[in-house]
């Protein structure tokens, strides 16, 4: 839609009549207007912030990273917390600084959508998802000489949005590829966020993977600090401390907790016989999830591949009906591995 199009709509819209422009700029016109926004004065809410988050240290080095590619044009680079609170700023040229600020995008502006309106972060702080918003297709009058594009960064061990990405531009200048720089550096930052993970978040990472792929039920992997937790298993509204709370005073030996509202979890810890590295839960709801498939004793000694795989060959005995060729050719491997892996984990 050109710019002068883009602008009857905004017009129209702030007027109450219907306004024909993208859907999903609508929508976010629709909140604004609900939240209360004021369309024609900035008047942003601030807070104050952390410079030095571990969001921003670990991602600021990566925009840097492209600060040369960007030497000449007129680009902004910046970041967000999950609220769609501007943490850091970076701008390819000095007479950027000044009209920045002028319009409050600064460190500490609150751009979130409930106060900011629609804009590249609070339109994706809201949505989870990628924005684009180019000229008066922000709600507020003072943005529209501008475009940004934003997205959501996922941090790959948490699972949880740890921030957000923004790059800006004057209106004028806005193509295709503001997403497809925006995408690139989330992908950066999403891999030097990996590579700043401890140890010991890696390996409950790689726990929580394993058990994911053969559990019947949502699977949360969690210790003192950390909870990894997926869309499913995150609709429970699950609380960490809470969690972790019930998880210690089982202590490590236990197999099995109540939770409330109905539910209850299998654990097995990251490393058997310890709770200080992790502890995945297999969340179920209903009665005990019964006796174990294989003696009681073994499950502590057991490591969550192991226990994964104990899980995938009772679950497929069952459906052959305890027929072990059957099982065996469904599991992909020899009859005499299968017999192998049954002495192993002495399963009947």
């Amino acid at each position: 839609m050109r710019s002068t199009e883009t602008q009857r709509a905004w017009e129209r819209f702030q007027s109450g009549a219907p306004a024909s422009i993208r859907r999903e700029i609508v929508a976010s016109w629709r909140r604004s207007r609900s939240s209360g926004v004021d369309p024609d004065r900035l008047d942003l809410a601030h807070s104050e912030i952390d410079p030095r988050s571990p969001f921003v240290r670990v991602a600021a080095p990566v925009l840097l990273g492209m600060a040369d590619l960007l030497a000449g044009s007129s680009t902004s680079l910046a970041l967000a917390d999950p609220d769609g609170i501007l943490t850091w700023r970076w701008e390819s040229e000095r007479t950027l600084t000044s009209d920045l600020d002028r319009i409050e995008f600064e460190p500490g502006s609150q751009i979130g959508e409930r106060s900011a309106g629609t804009n590249g972060i609070g339109v994706a702080t809201t949505t989870r998802h990628p924005s684009v918003v180019i000229g008066a297709e922000h709600y507020k009058q003072p943005w529209h000489p501008w475009a940004c594009v934003a997205a959501p960064v996922v941090h790959p061990i948490t699972r949880r949005v740890a921030g957000m990405v923004n790059v800006a531009c004057p209106a004028g200048d806005a193509n295709h590829l503001l997403l497809v720089a925006v995408r690139a550096l989330v992908d950066g930052v999403t891999a030097a966020l990996h590579e700043a993970a401890t140890v010991r978040q890696r390996r409950m990472l790689d726990a929580h993977l394993s058990m994911r792929s053969a559990a019947a039920g949502p699977v949360v992997t969690l210790d003192r600090q950390t909870m990894i937790v997926e869309d499913d298993a995150a609709e429970l509204g699950l609380d960490r401390p809470g969690l972790w709370a019930a998880v210690t005073e089982a202590g490590p030996s236990a197999s099995e907790i109540a939770l409330a509202d109905g539910l209850r979890a299998r654990l097995y810890p990251v490393v058997p016989g310890r709770l200080e590295d992790g502890v995945v839960l297999v969340l179920t709801r209903g009665t005990p999830l019964g006796g174990e498939p294989f003696e009681p004793g073994l499950a502590g000694r057991l490591g969550p591949l192991e226990q994964a795989e104990v899980r995938v060959i009772t679950d497929t005995l069952a459906e052959c009906g305890g027929n072990k060729s059957e099982a065996a050719a469904r599991l992909g491997i020899s009859r005499g591995t299968l017999y192998q892996r049954l002495r192993r984990y002495r399963l009947k």
